[in-house]
């Protein structure tokens, strides 16, 4: 990477092509094959998502329900079970972190609180601190991990598809700098329709790197590839970004 590891300071020039649970358009999402082919493609970080089980395992997976059952409320044992039901495998988060070692950095999603200081470390024990990113939707997550650890880079995601104050959880959406400092998040993590009424220019000016989810149409990757506000695009389809970002070299 040729910038200082996720600096506001100044534009960016190469951007970080993140491959969204893997490359899930080649293989199930947020499984060791994805993972993969996300770093056969040249993806240079890899996001993925993590829950914690009932009987406090830390596995890989996007959904709160499994097969009509909250995933909290289960044991490792029952979920591994349910997913293998269904053609695939739910790798912990400790499988996860033996795979990549050092061969591709992490951004690691925490879906929910109360489990912030398990996570990071166990990421701890395997990776540096500039391996990997934390990311979430919950302000207080971000929080206890930046208090607890404060050279961990971490991330404000935005753009939930149903808010639960709808006017209001947009409007701190387009307007984040109150919430990220707050929270102590060192970028936002923006859905990519967010990106409207300035929201570029005002990340900018507070210094704020921006990553932007998820981006698979090519004409719109190929646009925030040169905007030099955009620091990250996070993507199904890393093989096509990695692809057009060498086209624009």
């Amino acid at each position: 990477m040729k910038t200082a590891w996720i600096s506001g300071e100044g534009d960016i020039t190469e951007k970080l092509i993140i491959a969204h649970r893997g490359s899930s358009t080649d293989a199930r999402e947020n499984t060791i094959g994805s993972f993969e082919k996300a770093l056969a493609s040249g993806a240079d970080m890899i996001e993925f998502d993590v829950r914690r089980t009932k009987d406090n395992i830390l596995i890989v997976f996007h959904d709160e329900m499994i097969q009509g059952y909250p995933v909290k409320d289960l044991t490792h044992q029952a979920i591994s079970q349910a997913a293998k039901n269904q053609g695939f495998d739910i790798p912990t988060l400790e499988e996860v972190l033996k795979w990549a070692g050092a061969k591709i950095k992490l951004d690691v999603e925490l879906k929910e609180e109360g489990y912030e200081k398990e996570a990071v470390e166990l990421l701890l024990r395997y990776l540096e601190e500039d391996q990997f990113v934390t990311t979430s939707f919950n302000d207080a997550t971000l929080k206890v991990v930046k208090e607890r650890y404060p050279d961990i880079k971490t991330g404000l995601i935005l753009g939930r598809d149903i808010p639960s104050y709808r006017f209001l959880t947009r409007l701190q959406e387009f307007f984040p700098m109150k919430r990220c400092k707050k929270a102590k998040a060192d970028f936002l993590v923006a859905h990519f329709k967010l990106l409207r009424v300035g929201f570029l220019e005002r990340a900018r000016r507070s210094h704020l790197p921006v990553f932007v989810w998820t981006v698979n149409d090519e004409e719109m990757i190929w646009k925030l590839l040169r905007d030099r506000r955009v620091y990250a695009i996070i993507t199904d389809k890393p093989d096509l970004a990695v692809s057009l970002r060498k086209k624009g070299l």
